[in-house]
């Protein structure tokens, strides 16, 4: 528990870091950046699954090339129809991707599985995104209903939050009544220190932080210490030594993408929450698993 603390403590600082870079660096510097580390670290932070998964059971030769191919069928089917019914699949990616950013973020406390508490862990992470997303609303707003050829007001990012807030504030009475009242009030300043920064930062670079600091690298620590049993410098090297692959195969994707559609903006972003709602949903299966354990 106490090196988890330490690590929040030095996401914090990160934050206040990354917020200090935005300011000094021109806005289409961060956009690059931003992609970047959404691209790389973001979606690298899922290229060990496969491992993770088999790290569980022993499978024979042919369940192992089954499982590759279902997980890949799921990217790829998940990637496809965001094309066809993308107001589905977006809602579909924002809840399981709320989902799973409350998941990871409270997995240290381990608590007990009941429906409560994945309503809790729901409306926790369904919370952070909304909040994000009605901050920058008039920015937000331009990007969805543009990707979803839509008109969506003001409105329709309001209500939810707020029932989901609600939810929030309801289930963790529940949930969270095994807690010290020092560990909540520190939940509720990450709360405060998140919203700071969602309100200072572009939509982009405050999504990039949240998505990169206070997601992706708790989770990569996570999953060491389920693949090494412990964090040290060879086992972070070795981890990504294991990510490198995918690192690089992300970074040659989003070098192609922006090659070609760098003059149509809206299937540039199109493209990008396509692939990252594609391999969102098996890797919340996977995790799901981690975290049972």
């Amino acid at each position: 528990m106490s090196e988890k603390l330490r690590l929040y403590n030095i996401i914090m600082v990160l934050s206040f870091f990354a917020l200090w870079v935005s300011i000094q660096i021109p806005e289409h510097l961060e956009f690059a950046i931003g992609y970047f580390l959404i691209l790389t670290i973001g979606v690298g932070h899922g290229a060990n699954d496969l491992k993770i998964y088999f790290n569980f059971r022993k499978l024979s030769l042919k369940k192992t090339i089954l499982f590759i191919t279902i997980y890949t069928l799921i990217v790829l089917i998940g990637f496809a129809l965001f094309f066809f019914v993308p107001e589905v699949i977006l809602t579909v990616f924002l809840l399981i991707s709320g989902y799973h950013f409350g998941q990871e973020h409270f997995e240290k406390y381990k608590f007990n599985t009941s429906w409560l508490t994945h309503v809790f862990l729901l409306s926790y992470g369904f919370s952070i995104i909304l909040t994000l997303l009605v901050i920058h609303h008039q920015k937000s707003l331009l990007i969805i209903n543009d990707l979803l050829n839509l008109q969506i007001s003001y409105t329709a990012l309001l209500y939810p939050l707020i029932a989901s807030a609600v939810l929030l504030a309801i289930s963790s009475i529940k949930v969270m009544q095994t807690l010290s009242w020092k560990t909540i009030g520190r939940e509720l300043f990450y709360l405060v220190i998140i919203y700071v920064l969602f309100q200072t930062a572009s939509l982009l670079w405050g999504f990039a932080i949240y998505f990169i600091l206070w997601h992706s690298v708790p989770s990569i620590y996570s999953q060491i210490i389920f693949l090494e049993g412990t964090v040290t410098n060879f086992s972070i090297k070795k981890y990504l030594l294991n990510s490198l692959l995918y690192w690089i195969a992300a970074l040659i994707f989003l070098s192609l993408l922006y090659y070609f559609l760098k003059d149509y903006t809206s299937l540039f972003l199109s493209t990008i929450i396509a692939f990252l709602g594609g391999i969102t949903f098996p890797h919340v299966i996977v995790m799901n698993q981690l975290h049972k354990k």
